[in-house]
């Protein structure tokens, strides 16, 4: 007697069958994936490695190049005019120390750039706002565009004298005060703060108002008769009676009377721009703005000057023409 094949069995094989065969061909496939990917990386890594040995290679031939091999020189592009000044060249003979370029550097340094930069921005440096550009020309040249800080005016504190831009920062340098009178620049005197480090702005409303007075009188055709500028009583600190500022002439011991910082003088005093025609109609008529005398007084009226009590005998003289 012939046995009953069990269909279902049979069923469940072929499935198994398939799914073998299936998962079979897909191992097969996975694994020939594998291999190519593993492959392929093998030769994109010697690729690389290739390449990478050739710019290598390339870039010691360049650096050998006699075209790339030469010192480098600086040029600084755009100078003020008054960096151009033989006076001056110190100050560029400081921004070459501070740029401290080599004799091993070279051109292809891509840290070049950045590393002067980076020097010439730091505030020790004192003399650069601003560094705007470092570009290394293909001919070897390194030029260097800065905006720079321009001397204002001198700033004495106690035996010595520094210098301050505009802003009030302050450059380098400590003088001696003789040897100060003798600039072109005005002198601020009786400033109540320390001298601050090199670079970092000097505080004080004093210097401030005395800086902005120095702006005031630097065209002036009566500038040279001014030495300096005292703010020693700046605010009526030490005697409300007294001028807030003073300009010491060049005529020893003698003084005019200015009175209240510009700007600050609205309702209490004339204006800035009255007392600096105060003095200029003193420098035309008499030749002098303090008129040889101890002191001048320019901080009432606009049309005329107070003066010491022994000028007297020539009142006529106190009414200004013109």
């Amino acid at each position: 007697m012939l046995k009953r094949k069990d269909k279902s069995k049979s069923k469940t094989e072929s499935v198994f069958g398939i799914w073998a065969g299936q998962l079979s061909r897909a191992a097969a496939e996975y694994f020939r994936a594998r291999r190519r990917t593993v492959w392929q990386g093998v030769i994109a890594g010697l690729t690389f490695s290739a390449v990478v040995y050739g710019l290598v290679r390339l870039n010691d031939y360049v650096h050998r190049m006699d075209a790339y091999d030469g010192a480098l020189a600086l040029e600084w592009v755009d100078l003020p005019d008054w960096l151009t000044l033989p006076d001056n060249q110190h100050v560029l003979d400081d921004l070459v120390r501070a740029v401290d370029l080599q004799s091993t550097d070279r051109m292809l340094d891509a840290q070049l750039a950045t590393r002067i930069g980076t020097a010439l921005a730091a505030p020790e440096v004192g003399w650069v706002h601003a560094v705007d550009r470092v570009r290394i020309e293909p001919t070897g040249v390194v030029a260097i565009k800065c905006r720079f800080r321009r001397p204002a005016a001198w700033v004495r504190h106690g035996r010595y004298c520094y210098l301050v831009d505009g802003e009030g920062v302050r450059l380098p340098g400590t003088y001696e005060v003789d040897d100060c009178r003798v600039n072109a620049l005005l002198m601020v005197d009786g400033v109540s703060a320390a001298p601050p480090n090199i670079g970092q702005p000097w505080p004080g409303a004093d210097l401030a108002s005395g800086l902005r007075l120095s702006a005031l009188l630097a065209d002036q055709p009566f500038r040279h008769q001014i030495g300096s500028i005292s703010v020693a009583n700046h605010r009526g600190r030490r005697d409300r009676s007294r001028p807030h500022i003073e300009l010491a002439t060049d005529r020893k011991g003698s003084r005019i009377w200015w009175g209240r910082p510009p700007e600050d003088d609205f309702g209490t005093e004339i204006t800035a721009s009255q007392k600096l025609l105060l003095l200029e109609t003193l420098y035309r008529q008499w030749g002098r703005i303090d008129m040889n005398r101890s002191y001048v007084n320019i901080m009432t009226w606009p049309d005329r000057v107070a003066m010491p009590a022994v000028m007297q005998s020539s009142a006529q003289g106190r009414l200004l023409r013109g």
